[in-house]
């Protein structure tokens, strides 16, 4: 994979390069046409980067080019991912979408690839593999496999280096200039189209990382004026952490970050794994919402959203024994739910939006965070959250929430 260099957003990689799609297909050339002219009108209907490549080396193929093996890679601004590479294998009829993580860059299988010249320097590449050295690991083991000539184009530099696709061919002598120039004729075209998919996935990718990802599809999808927004129903959960300014006047810059890195990801990973979207950052406050659906389904919406409070919260027990045995300062939290209808899109200035929720639902949901501190508990939910929910769940009796004319019913996990 020494080639592979350049993503989406996506769960975290486990290595640096991670296989994260397949496309098997029938393994059958598409003759005729001009290829550039399909790139250009046909490509930007197929929103999948893996169909698209694979049909696009199955109609060079089709066009008397004797593709073995095809390489896209273009990088990404995601969190995680560095970059992207598409692999289509013409033998084992299949196509392939890896995510490379950062930090894939200073690893020998980049260093020592044919294609680093290319992405970072934007040039071309072109190699007969029919000596006994190839000069390059990936190269030899291309050789060793059949492979007779590797050869990898520069498109347009985006984000500071060049996206590059790599051809490769098993011919007995390799690429002849008619193919060559099959290849060279592609390259705006690919250029323009590779453009157009790497902006989509970089605006993607920073809407998803910085507003979510239901909130990101919302403003893509136009939902974009100021007072535009819709009446749903959700559970509301707000979290806190105890003791921040304390720990800010203790910690240094550094540490408190670390703290907070270990604190939100604790907490927000069991909301995306049970369908809830956290809105936003408040300091050292979260703010999510799970959803009920069109169908109203109270009941496993207020289970996700507990199973996810409950999961946040062992999670952090977990990272405040590790904390412990190093001496750190230990993470505590509160946690408030509630069920009711919100307020859902953009309010804000007419230059400056915020996609949120707002309403008193919102408001109760932040109070039952807050009582946590005076009933000494980390998680209380309201009274209609209780009701609807399935799982026991204990009154911690009737308590004034500030902004509201009656008291409400708090309730909490079994002691």
């Amino acid at each position: 994979m020494n080639d592979t260099l350049a993503p989406e957003p996506a769960p975290i990689p486990r290595s640096l390069f991670r296989i994260a799609a397949s496309h098997a297909s029938p393994g059958l050339p598409i003759a005729g046409g001009d290829v550039a002219r399909w790139i250009l009108h046909a490509a930007p209907h197929r929103a999948d980067d893996v169909e698209f490549f694979d049909e696009l080396a199955w109609r060079l193929v089709g066009d008397g080019v004797p593709l073995s093996r095809a390489t896209l890679h273009f990088g990404t601004l995601h969190p995680l991912i560095a970059g992207l590479a598409v692999r289509w294998l013409r033998d084992r009829r299949v196509t392939e979408e890896i995510y490379i993580a950062h930090g894939a860059d200073e690893t020998d299988e980049y260093r020592l690839s044919p294609i680093r010249d290319t992405v970072e320097r934007g040039i071309p590449f072109r190699r007969r593999l029919d000596g006994n050295d190839p000069g390059y690991p990936l190269l030899a083991e291309l050789r060793a496999a059949g492979a007779a000539e590797y050869v990898a184009m520069p498109l347009n530099p985006f984000l500071a280096r060049w996206p590059v696709v790599t051809w490769t061919t098993d011919r007995k002598g390799g690429f002849t200039e008619d193919h060559m120039t099959a290849l060279d004729n592609i390259v705006p075209a690919l250029a323009a189209v590779v453009d157009s998919r790497a902006v989509r996935r970089v605006g993607n990718n920073l809407l998803s990382t910085y507003l979510g990802p239901q909130v990101g599809r919302r403003i893509l999808g136009g939902q974009v004026r100021r007072g535009e927004g819709e009446a749903l129903n959700a559970v509301i959960m707000a979290t806190d952490l105890r003791g921040f300014t304390a720990l800010s006047d203790r910690l240094d810059g550094s540490e408190m970050i670390a703290l907070l890195d270990d604190y939100f990801e604790a907490v927000t990973s069991p909301i995306h794994e049970r369908q809830g979207e956290v809105l936003k950052f408040i300091g050292d406050g979260v703010l999510a919402i799970f959803p009920t659906g069109e169908e109203g389904d109270f009941t496993s919406t207020t289970v996700r959203a507990l199973d996810a409070a409950t999961a946040g919260l062992s999670r952090l027990g977990e990272i405040n024994a590790a904390r412990r045995e190093t001496g750190r300062a230990e993470i505590r939290i509160g946690i408030g739910l509630h069920l009711g209808e919100v307020i859902y899109g953009n309010v804000g200035a007419a230059e400056r939006l915020d996609f949120t929720v707002i309403g008193p639902a919102v408001n109760l949901a932040a109070r039952l965070e807050d009582l946590t501190k005076r009933v000494m508990r980390p998680l209380v939910t309201s009274q209609a959250f209780a009701a609807a929910c399935p799982r026991r769940l204990v009154s911690l009796g009737f308590h004034p929430m500030r902004g509201f004319d009656e008291p409400e019913e708090a309730f909490g996990l079994p002691d």
